[in-house]
C-alpha cells in the first residue's frame, strides 16, 4: 500500500508569480506522523499553540531541521510549478476550480502507481461536485497502467500529518521560484521539480 499526501502553494487568484502543487509518496505514513510530533514537542516553545506546522507559518530554523530529518527517510516528493505568465495557455482559466484541477492533473501524470493507494489531498473544495469533478480529472490523468485501487480523500491537514509535510514542501520549492531562495529544496534528495505549460 502506498500513500499519496498533496498540496499547494502560491495562490491562482491573487498576484503570485507562481503555482505549485506536490506530493509526497510514503509505504509507510506513520514515518511523517513522527517526524511532526517529534518537531512539535522539540519546539514546543517556538511552536506555541498552533494545531498544526505549515510553511509560511513556522520558524525557519524548524522547518530546515524537519526537512534534514525527512531526507534520511524512505520518500519521494514531486512537486509541478506553474509560471502564472503561461496561465493563458490553459483552457477555463476564469473557472479557478477548474483551473486547479487541470494543473493537479499534470500532478497526476508524474505519481507511478504500483500498489494499492491512499491518496489525501488538503481539502479546499467547497462543495461536494467539485470535489467529484477533481477526482474524476485526477483518477483519468493518472499514471497507473496496471489499474491499482486507488482511493482519494479531501482531508483537514490538521488530522494528517502527511498533509503538513507535504504543504512545507511545497512552500518550500515556492520559495525557490518565487523568490530565488533554494535554502530549503536543497535540503532533499528525493524531490523532483518539473515545471509545466511552458512550451
Amino acid at each position: 500500500m502506498d500513500y499519496v499526501y498533496i498540496d499547494e502553494s502560491g495562490e491562482l487568484a491573487k498576484q503570485t508569480k507562481y503555482f505549485v502543487i506536490g506530493a509526497i509518496i510514503v509505504k509507510n505514513p506513520n514515518i511523517l506522523d513522527r517526524l511532526i510530533k517529534k518537531a512539535r514537542i522539540i519546539h514546543k516553545k517556538k511552536i506555541g499553540g498552533s494545531n498544526e506546522l505549515k510553511g509560511n507559518r513556522t520558524d525557519n530554523a524548524i522547518l530546515k531541521k524537519l526537512l534534514k530529518k525527512l531526507n534520511k527517510k524512505d520518500y519521494k516528493a514531486i512537486v509541478i510549478t506553474l509560471d502564472k505568465t503561461n496561465i493563458y495557455k490553459i483552457s477555463n482559466t476564469y473557472d479557478y476550480n477548474k483551473l486547479y484541477d487541470t494543473i493537479a492533473s499534470q500532478l497526476a501524470k508524474e505519481l507511478n502507481i504500483t500498489d494499492s493507494t491512499n491518496i489525501i489531498i488538503d481539502k479546499c473544495k467547497p462543495k461536494e461536485k467539485y470535489v467529484n469533478n477533481f477526482n474524476k480529472m485526477f483518477l483519468d490523468n493518472l499514471n497507473n497502467p496496471n489499474g491499482c485501487n486507488v482511493d482519494i480523500k479531501h482531508e483537514d491537514s490538521v488530522n494528517h500529518k502527511g498533509l503538513q509535510i507535504i504543504d512545507i514542501i511545497a512552500w518550500s520549492v515556492f520559495q525557490c521560484m518565487e523568490h530565488g531562495n533554494s535554502e530549503f529544496i536543497d535540503l532533499l534528495d528525493n524531490l523532483i521539480v518539473k515545471k509545466v505549460f511552458e512550451d
